[in-house]
């Protein structure tokens, strides 16, 4: 998936957990807007010139960024649970919408090395990218007018 896909598809879960948790708008917001910002994360692999999809796009890195993103959102003043809870759901769903496409990748590395892909759409695929986008505009729409008076 490219960057509009992820953003897209996290904001369509981010949304709809905003909602389960019955977050407040200002604050739903918030955390919709970081998960999203965050699911661009596992591609610094491509930036860092490493292995596309190997080193990044695991569940452990998503957790030792998570940790980090914590830590740093917590001397913010926005308190290590958010920082961590939206780096995660960004990063894990950036790893789901990577696992849709053609490209094999072992998200448990290191601990399971099995390289998986459902092989549903090429990342590449303008349709596909810009529907998870609209999607996720709608569902981001959604939670504002369900929260606003």
């Amino acid at each position: 998936m490219d960057r509009r896909g992820h953003a897209g598809l996290t904001l369509v879960v981010a949304s709809l957990i905003a909602q389960a948790l019955g977050l407040a708008l200002q604050e739903g917001l918030l955390f919709i807007s970081l998960s999203a910002v965050f699911s661009a994360l596992p591609d610094i692999d491509l930036r860092l010139e490493l292995r596309h999809r190997r080193y990044t796009h695991n569940l452990l890195a998503a957790l030792l960024a998570s940790a980090l993103i914590g830590m740093a959102t917590s001397q913010a003043g926005l308190g290590f649970t958010m920082g961590f809870a939206t780096c995660l759901l960004g990063c894990l769903c950036h790893i789901l919408g990577d696992l849709l496409t053609h490209m094999s990748f072992p998200p448990l590395w290191p601990f399971v090395k099995k390289e998986v892909s459902l092989r549903l759409f090429r990342s590449s695929d303008r349709a596909v990218n810009s529907a998870f986008m609209a999607l996720g505009s709608l569902a981001l729409i959604a939670f504002i007018f369900k929260n606003l008076g």
